[in-house]
């Protein structure tokens, strides 16, 4: 009996000891397992890190070297460009990432040109707001580079030249400010294909030439401004396509001949200016169905 006792003790034993080493060997297992996963992430962490630090610099350093030729009455905000990171710097916002996505220069009293400024270093743009300023020059076709922008104003400031036709290739902008500026020419035919475009506004330059009919294919305008340029010919019919529109300004202009008909269609008007110009004929009793309070 005591023989068979020791047999089942020594039995016993054996079991916990091979369940002891089981465990130990399925815990190194996971642990080393892991090791490989943590020694296989690793890299890519320290990549896109890398790759992060790239782009900030890459960025700062764009907005440095278009800092030198630019002028500011507000000196603090000139020197808070230093360093390689912009993400602290005035008038500029960034994502998460670090990339920049929003600049708001509007109001700064700067003076310069487009001159230097690398606009394809900037791939996450979303907004670039420089009204109100003294920029001068021309607006670069590099813009193109852009791609991603949903707004653009540049208002009030002294921009001249042409507007570049590459601005056609934006196709998220929903809001373009060009007003009181010095440009010249044609509104370019390519301008047709923004069709996410909200606000239009061109006003106060002296742009030339008839209102270009595919302005009608921008479904989505609310706002239309044209007034005060050099534009000549009739109305087109087309805007009345614009379903809708708010606000229409073509005052100050040299168009010639009718109020078209088919304004009578945009039912969300409120504001509507036609004065100074050389219109003739009779206002056409559509526009008296506009349900809308009109100015």
């Amino acid at each position: 009996m005591t023989s068979l006792s020791n047999k089942s003790l020594f039995n016993q034993f054996i079991s916990s000891l091979v369940f002891f080493l089981l465990v130990v060997i399925i815990l190194d297992f996971i642990c080393s397992s892991t090791a490989s996963v943590s020694s296989v992430t690793s890299p890519f962490l320290y990549t896109n890190n890398k790759v992060k630090l790239v782009e900030e610099r890459k960025e700062a350093g764009a907005f440095l070297k278009w800092k030198t030729n630019l002028q500011s009455k507000r000196q603090p905000f000139l020197l808070s460009w230093a360093g390689s990171n912009p993400c602290n710097w005035v008038g500029i916002n960034c994502d998460k990432s670090g990339s920049v996505t929003h600049l708001n220069l509007s109001s700064y009293s700067l003076r310069g040109t487009f001159h230097n400024l690398s606009f394809q270093s900037f791939p996450n743009l979303l907004s670039v707001d420089l009204s109100s300023n003294s920029l001068f020059g021309t607006i670069p076709s590099n813009i193109v580079h852009l791609s991603k922008l949903s707004v653009l104003n540049l208002s009030y400031n002294q921009f001249a030249g042409r507007i570049p036709s590459e601005i056609g290739q934006l196709t998220s902008l929903h809001i373009f400010y060009l007003a009181a500026n010095r440009m010249s020419g044609l509104i370019p035919q390519e301008l047709g294909g923004l069709t996410s475009l909200n606000e239009l506004d061109l006003s106060s330059n002296n742009l030339i030439g008839v209102i270009p009919t595919f302005l009608g294919n921008l479904s989505n305008l609310t706002f239309l401004y044209l007034y005060g340029n050099q534009l000549s010919g009739s109305i087109p019919q087309e805007l009345g396509m614009l379903s809708f529109l708010t606000d229409l300004a073509l005052s100050k202009s040299n168009f010639t001949g009718t109020i078209p008909a088919s304004l009578g269609n945009l039912s969300n008007l409120t504001t509507l200016f036609f004065n100074n110009n050389q219109l003739s004929g009779s206002i056409p009793h559509e526009l008296g169905m506009l349900r809308a309070r009109l100015d």
